[in-house]
C-alpha cells in the first residue's frame, strides 16, 4: 500500500539566516518544539509549511531530517540555504535547483583522489549510492516555476545584478574548506556547481524513508580552503536569495494543488 501522506511542505536550512524570510513570510504562524529542535509552522499562499533548522553538517541534517519527517509526514521536503560557488559561471545570490546532489567524501581517499563507492546500507543486502536525484516531479515543478519568479536584485562588492534560478550539481561534506587538490579531484570527477554540508545526506534520508525531495541552494563565496571570511561577507545575500526562492516555488505548489 502506497504511503499516505499530508499537503504538507517540511522545508529545513542548515542555520537561522537560511530560514529567517521564510518564516516571517507564513501566515497563521505557530511556533512548537520536536524534541530539542524548534520549528514554526504556517501558510505560504494555499500550501501549509513546517521550518526547521538543522545545524550544519550532515549528522545534524539527517537527524533533523528523519525525525521532522517521522513526525509530520511531509508530502515533500525542500532544503533552503547556500553553497559555496565551485562553478565560476555561478554569481552570489544564483540559486541551483539541485539535480544530483552528491556526497562528497563517500568512499576511499588515495593519492590520487577520491574513489567514490557505495556502502552498507541499514537494511540486509542494501548498499546506499553517494548521488542522490530529485524527486522527478518537483524537480520539474521547480523549472517550471521559475518563469513566474521575479528575483530580487542583490549588490555584491558595487554590483547590481538579478540572480538567476538554474539545475544544476550540489555536492556535500562536513568539511567547510577545501584544499586546491580537493577542489581539482572534485572538478575532474563531480563537476560540481557548488558545494555545502547538509543536503546530499538529507536527500539520503528522504531516499531510505521514500520522501519526494528537492535541493535549493544559492550561491555563496567561492570554494576554497579557507572561507570563513568570505562567508560571512556573502552568506546572508545567499540565503535570502535562496529563501527568495523556496518562498515562491512552495507557493507555486499550493497554486497546481500539489499533494493533494
Amino acid at each position: 500500500m502506497a504511503r499516505k501522506v499530508s499537503p504538507l511542505t517540511l522545508v529545513l536550512g542548515a542555520m537561522p539566516s537560511e530560514v529567517r524570510l521564510i518564516v516571517d513570510s507564513l501566515a497563521r504562524k505557530a511556533t512548537g518544539e520536536l524534541e530539542c529542535f524548534p520549528y514554526a509552522t504556517g501558510y505560504l499562499g494555499k500550501r501549509k509549511v513546517v521550518v526547521a533548522v538543522t545545524g550544519v553538517g550532515v549528522t545534524n541534517g539527517a537527524m533533523v531530517a528523519a525525525l521532522f519527517i517521522h513526525k509530520f509526514k511531509p508530502s515533500e521536503l525542500i532544503v533552503s540555504g547556500t553553497g559555496s560557488r565551485f562553478n565560476p559561471r555561478i554569481r552570489t545570490g544564483d540559486t541551483v535547483i539541485s539535480k544530483k546532489t552528491i556526497h562528497h567524501a563517500a568512499g576511499t581517499l588515495t593519492d590520487e583522489g577520491m574513489i567514490y563507492r557505495k556502502v552498507r546500507g541499514p537494511l540486509p543486502g542494501q548498499m546506499t549510492h553517494w548521488a542522490y536525484p530529485p524527486d522527478k516531479d518537483l524537480f520539474a515543478l521547480a523549472k517550471a516555476a521559475v518563469a513566474s519568479y521575479e528575483a530580487e536584485a542583490v549588490t555584491v562588492d558595487g554590483e547590481s545584478y538579478v540572480p538567476k534560478v538554474f539545475p544544476g550539481v550540489v555536492t556535500a561534506s562536513d568539511l567547510f574548506g577545501v584544499s586546491d587538490a580537493k577542489i581539482a579531484d572534485m572538478k575532474k570527477k563531480l563537476n560540481p556547481d557548488l558545494m555545502e554540508m547538509e543536503s546530499a545526506a538529507i536527500a539520503q534520508v528522504c531516499h531510505q524513508l521514500g520522501v519526494p525531495h528537492v535541493v535549493f541552494r544559492a550561491g555563496s563565496n567561492r570554494t576554497q580552503s579557507n572561507p570563513g571570511t568570505a562567508y560571512r561577507k556573502l552568506g546572508q545575500t545567499a540565503a535570502a536569495a535562496a529563501a527568495r526562492w523556496t518562498i515562491h516555488f512552495v507557493r507555486y505548489l499550493g497554486e497546481q494543488g500539489v499533494g493533494k
